[in-house]
């Protein structure tokens, strides 16, 4: 029988891509690989190398292109996100739910240099994202920014009580101003909880780039988007996994703070809020303050605390009675999206346009546009096309 054919790799950059791509010890990258971790020392070191097939499973792995492994030396790495997940003490995330996370990581940066390359193909110019603030400034001033840099006030809302409508306009909203706003991965072996991250963005230009996580609710992705355009606004990239429902403030980073209460005005602006609800406060002007920004009731009892207009026994006793709605809620099966649903929100409106027009325009073709979408099947490209040209 033949011996199966050696990959003539660099072994540099395969321990560089382990290390500094997406950051596993060598016994946990072992591990995934199913080998024993002399095995890969071995091949990190020139030793020996691995079979071609042996390296397709490491690219998975890795979540990088085969090609890498091949280059003379390492790649200059990309800057790593800044962390600023609250973790719970009693429960940090496991070693896989941290792969995942990485993997989701890797998955976004490719996504943007893939999103460039179009834009070059295409002979486009890059969208200008001119959004600064400054930490040091007030949260309704740095707000008012963000309003103006998304041209959105509380009437251009849309009339609906759709959560998932509402969503769909916020992401189209950010993305109508160069910045692509996606969702965790669309395969299942790579979801993660929201305990490990609730929402991480990429600051680089051109294209910045907001991710949501897709186990959290509507309404929770909807405060990630403006939590981390916030973040792009303050040129950081991060990742975070605070919830602006639960958390206390206290023992938190400052900027996450800052970041929290500038995306509270945005969304439910004081002014308004209060004109809203300059009465004594009932269940009713709750509903209707809830449907006239559009956000959760979560978050208008929320602002009211923050802005004192309700005492914090009243707030916790509310909290009481919605986290036994939501526990009687979810005890009811869920249905899952479609997977091209999946793979639209995963890449964005805005990629799957971009790269449709680059299909169109023959810049790429067929077999290339199907590989920008994990490589689904061509009917999964057709339901694609029909969500975001119908």
């Amino acid at each position: 029988m033949a011996k199966s054919v050696k990959a003539l790799i660099t072994p540099d950059v395969l321990k560089w891509a382990r290390e500094r791509r997406i950051k596993l010890d060598l016994e946990d990258a072992a591990e995934k690989l199913n080998i024993n971790p002399e095995r890969l020392e071995d091949w990190e070191n020139g030793k020996d190398r691995p079979t071609f097939a042996q390296l397709k499973k490491i690219a998975n792995i890795y979540r990088t292109h085969i090609s890498i492994f091949y280059l003379p030396k390492p790649p200059k790495d990309f800057s790593p996100l800044t962390d600023y997940r609250v973790l719970p003490q009693a429960a940090a995330p496991d070693n896989e739910q941290n792969y995942r996370l990485k993997a989701n990581v890797l998955e976004v940066f490719d996504r943007r240099e893939t999103l460039i390359e179009f834009y070059e193909l295409l002979e486009m110019p890059f969208p200008e994202v001119t959004l600064k603030v400054n930490r040091n400034e007030a949260p309704m001033r740095a707000a008012e920014k963000i309003r103006k840099f998304l041209n959105i006030n509380t009437e251009k809302l849309p009339r609906t009580k759709d959560r998932y409508k509402i969503l769909k306009f916020w992401k189209r909203t950010v993305e109508s101003k160069g910045i692509l706003v996606c969702q965790t991965s669309a395969n299942a072996h790579l979801s993660v909880q929201l305990n490990t991250f609730r929402g991480f963005c990429i600051a680089q230009k051109p294209f910045p780039v907001i991710v949501l996580n897709s186990q959290d609710s509507p309404n929770g992705r909807i405060f990630t988007i403006i939590h981390e355009l916030v973040h792009i606004a303050l040129g950081e990239s991060i990742i975070q996994n605070m919830n602006y429902e639960d958390v206390s403030f206290q023992n938190v980073d400052p900027v996450e703070v800052f970041c929290n209460q500038v995306a509270a005005e945005v969304l439910v602006p004081k002014k308004e809020l209060l004109k809203v609800v300059d009465h004594p406060f009932n269940s009713k002007l709750l509903t209707e303050a809830s449907h006239y920004f559009r956000v959760s009731t979560e978050v208008i009892m929320r602002r009211l605390l923050t802005l004192k207009k309700i005492t914090n026994q009243k707030y916790q006793k509310f909290r009481l009675e919605q986290e036994k709605e939501y526990n009687d809620t979810n005890q009811k099966s869920k249905g899952f999206p479609h997977y091209h649903t999946r793979l639209l929100n995963a890449f964005g409106e805005f990629f799957a346009r971009t790269a449709f027009t680059a299909y169109y325009e023959e810049k790429i073709t067929l077999a290339g546009l199907t590989s920008v979408f994990s490589n689904c099947n061509t009917k999964h490209l057709a339901k694609i096309e029909s969500a975001i040209f119908a």
